[in-house]
Formats: structure tokens, C-alpha cells, sequence
């Protein structure tokens, strides 16, 4: 069993019994204690579990938090991977920007662009670029989800379908590689995957704590996103395995926001 699949097995049998020992998972997982302990360190790390004296308990699941809690999550990653998704949007584009925490950052770094028109079904981006001289701006209406302040629904899903973008850019609950991209509720799966459907290129934003997560509705399985774009937190099992999937994987770095391409086993700057 490779240490990704081990992992992403031991967070969710931690989910289902929400306190174990750290002997416990050894036993289960047929490793040593000290392979146990690596795997602990990391997943906490990601948020998906919490250490304690002996052991390890589950999270509370970030899904099912609002809008301004999963904020407040990862903001600095959420911002290297808003600067990083900026670069691949020219002037003169259409653009489809998703409603999520990680989203928001990219449209933030779009107020002085020219000639660009933006539709979303965020009313955060709405806000956002109301007062950006240079941006066609487009939403596209519907029934308001509080949870992640998004626009859902028939009417959503119908103006969604009227565009076709150059770029889309999507935020994502869950991420794995059996399972794809995941969502919460039907609708903004839903809208995600006409989103998608609608766009020449889509470029998932990420950071690494929405990787090896399922949620209980499907997107679209990862074949249908041509890049992901997270932060450099990610383990090199993962980092290997997401990139022998065919999807460019690329990095936002913190030394002058640098891009990394992750080739197997190593990252080649751009």
C-alpha cells in the first residue's frame, strides 16, 4: 500500500472511531509505531487529524463550516495560490470565477486588469470587482447559498450555461484521486460541473488540506481539470502520484511567488 493510500484510509478510519492509539493503527495498518507517528505529524499538519498524548481524534469537518470560518483557514497558502492563479489570466479573457475562500483571493488581484470580462456566482468576486473600471463584470443570479455566499440553483445553472469561458477557475470541499473533485450539496456540484462544462481550461485552487478528502456529492473526476494550482505543503507521495494522474500540478511558492511544475520527484521553476 503506498503511504498516500495509507493515509488517506487512516484519516478516515480516525473519522469513524474519532479517538484511536497510536498502537491501534499500527496494528491495523500492519506499520510500525514510528510509521504511524510520521503519518500522524503529517496529516495533522494538513488539518485532516488531531494528536493527542498516545493517539490521534478527528477534526471537526471543514466542510461543514461557513463561508468566514474556512476563511480564516490557510489564509497565507490562500493568497500564494490567488497571486499564482492571477498569472494565468490575460486581458481581453473571459473568465469564470467560482464562489470559495481561495477563489475570492484571485479576484482580488484582478482590480486593475483591462478589457476582462468575469462572470461568477460568487457574491464575494461581485463585490469584489463592482468598482474595477476595466472588468465587463457578469453575475450570474439565482437563489443565495449562505454557506459559501455563492448564487445556486435553475436560474444559476441557466446563466451559467449561457457563457463560454476561456478560463475557469474552481474551488473545491474535497479532492482525491479515486474520487475526484467533491462537494457538499448537490446544487453547487451542480454548478460546478457546468462550470466546466462551459470553459476551454479549468484550473482548480486548492491548498493542500482539501487534498485526500471526499465529500458526499461528485464534481467531476479529476480528468476533466486541466491544471491544479495549491501550495507547497503537499507530501511528495502526493505530489508524484496527482502528477502521474496527466493534471499539471503547479506550486505557489513563497519566494517571490514562484511557479513550480512538479515533474516526478522533483520541481523545475518556470
Amino acid at each position: 500500500m503506498l503511504a498516500q493510500e495509507r493515509q488517506s484510509r487512516m484519516v478516515q478510519y480516525i473519522k469513524q472511531r474519532l479517538t484511536v492509539s497510536v498502537n491501534e493503527l499500527g496494528q491495523y495498518f500492519d506499520v510500525s509505531t514510528m510509521t504511524v507517528r510520521r503519518d500522524l505529524e503529517l496529516l495533522e499538519e494538513k488539518g485532516l487529524v488531531e494528536r493527542v498524548h498516545g493517539g490521534a481524534m478527528a477534526q471537526p469537518a471543514v466542510a461543514g463550516l461557513r463561508e468566514e470560518e474556512r476563511a480564516a483557514r490557510n489564509v497565507y497558502q490562500k493568497a500564494l495560490i490567488g497571486e499564482e492563479a492571477a498569472r494565468l489570466v490575460q486581458d481581453g479573457q473571459t473568465v469564470f470565477i467560482d464562489a470559495g475562500t481561495t477563489t475570492i483571493e484571485l479576484a482580488r488581484r484582478l482590480l486593475d486588469r483591462r478589457g476582462l470580462t468575469v462572470v461568477t456566482n460568487s457574491v464575494k468576486v461581485l463585490s469584489t470587482l463592482a468598482d474595477a473600471p476595466g472588468i465587463n463584470l457578469v453575475g450570474v443570479g439565482g437563489n443565495v447559498y449562505g454557506g459559501a455566499w455563492s448564487f445556486v440553483g435553475p436560474l444559476a445553472e441557466a446563466g451559467i450555461r449561457r457563457f463560454l469561458s476561456d478560463l475557469a477557475f474552481l474551488g473545491i470541499t474535497g479532492l482525491s484521486l479515486e474520487h475526484g473533485l467533491s462537494e457538499m450539496t448537490i446544487f453547487e456540484a451542480n454548478s460546478k460541473s457546468l462550470i466546466i462544462q462551459q470553459s476551454q481550461r479549468a484550473v482548480l485552487l486548492a491548498d493542500s488540506s482539501k487534498f485526500e478528502k471526499v465529500s458526499p456529492i461528485s464534481v467531476a473526476p479529476l480528468s476533466d481539470i486541466d491544471v491544479i494550482i495549491t501550495d507547497d505543503r503537499l507530501s511528495p507521495d502526493l505530489i508524484s502520484a496527482y502528477q502521474q494522474t496527466g493534471v499539471e500540478l503547479v506550486l505557489a511558492r513563497e519566494n517571490g511567488m514562484q511557479t513550480g511544475k512538479i515533474l516526478p520527484a522533483t520541481v523545475t521553476a518556470l
